[in-house]
């Protein structure tokens, strides 16, 4: 190739001088494979039946809409779990003092039970205290017999 400049912009433009170098060894390579060719089609084709980026995109966002809702319902639920876990601890706590508390209770009732049986007898005492005296010797006589 030559170092010379190029001519004024008034000469034609199909003009070659200058280039003769060039265009004497000018070699001209054609690389084609049959593979390229085929991952060429092969691709072209799956663009046509692949869905589009902004599709993906938008499927995309509706999965994590759906996500998103999931989580919410999750969350509104162990929130509703932990509510309940607190009142069956309440409970809980509530019965263990009971449990506690219960040998205590059984000896008041034993106590209860032994005073009302000594109300008993001394209202029927004291009953038969207020009866008259033929009343007392008619009674003795039928609990005799």
């Amino acid at each position: 190739m030559s170092s010379e400049p190029l001519q004024s912009s008034n000469s034609n433009p199909l003009d070659l001088t200058g280039l003769e170098d060039l265009l004497e060894r000018a070699q001209l390579e054609v690389v084609t494979s049959a593979p390229d060719v085929e991952a060429e089609v092969d691709s072209s084709k799956e663009t046509e039946n692949s869905p589009t980026e902004a599709q993906l995109v938008l499927d995309l966002l509706n999965h994590l809409m759906q996500v998103n809702e999931l989580v919410v319902e999750t969350n509104r639920r162990l929130n509703l779990a932990t509510s309940r876990l607190g009142q069956l601890d309440e409970m809980l706590t509530a019965q263990s003092v009971w449990l506690e508390r219960l040998p205590a209770l059984e000896i008041k009732a034993a106590q209860l039970e032994e005073v009302q049986l000594r109300l008993e007898l001394a209202t029927t005492e004291n009953e038969w205290l207020k009866k008259s005296w033929i009343n007392k010797f008619l009674s003795a006589i039928k609990d005799r017999a």
